[in-house]
């Protein structure tokens, strides 16, 4: 009983320090099944970890797990509300967890900015991503051919000059997104 204890909450303990990051967010919809997936596996642990008379852990899954990078600043506003009104939801609906005050909690994990190219220093770079566990998403498609009108010649000029040795010039835009997560796995 001890051993199975000790693995129960080992395995909870990976599933509440578990960090997702989707690096072309949106509006937040792969992070929200993302959650609501995490919460539905914490939950049944809780629930087998009840009805085998061990003393349950409280639930401590939620949104300061989910990461994310958006350029829009709309859609970056809205995936943050999405994340955490999908929280809400689930606890409401399952009646496991409680309401902080406040309800809502500004948090940074959701950034507002770009995901391939930081370009706020003297020199354009890679952007760095946040740290995760899994990354989680569907980047962009934009055929090779159309970035320069959609991205203009100075910004797609600086994207492959940053990527060279990474991704073949007039690949698909999110051929840079694989790159990157491939190059976080490795």
């Amino acid at each position: 009983r001890n051993e199975a204890q000790v693995l129960i909450r080992r395995f909870l303990r990976q599933l509440t320090t578990l960090k997702v990051l989707d690096p072309a967010c949106g509006s937040g919809n792969f992070l929200y099944v993302t959650l609501q997936k995490m919460k539905d596996l914490e939950k049944q642990v809780i629930v087998f970890t009840r009805d085998r008379g061990f003393t349950p852990d409280l639930p401590e899954v939620g949104p300061w797990q989910l990461y994310g990078i958006e350029v829009n600043r709309y859609a970056h506003d809205l995936a943050q509300m999405v994340v955490w009104i999908g929280y809400l939801q689930w606890i409401r609906v399952h009646g496991l967890g409680g309401y902080d005050d406040p309800v809502l909690r500004a948090t940074d994990n959701i950034q507002c900015r770009d995901a391939i190219l930081d370009l706020t220093g003297a020199e354009p770079r890679e952007a760095a991503w946040p740290a995760a566990d899994c990354i989680v998403g569907n980047p962009p498609f934009l055929g090779g051919k159309k970035l320069r009108t959609e991205f203009g010649d100075a910004y797609v000029g600086a994207m492959f000059d940053v990527y060279h040795d990474q991704v073949p010039a007039e690949a698909d835009l999110c051929c840079y997104w694989f790159e990157k997560a491939r190059a976080a796995i490795e």
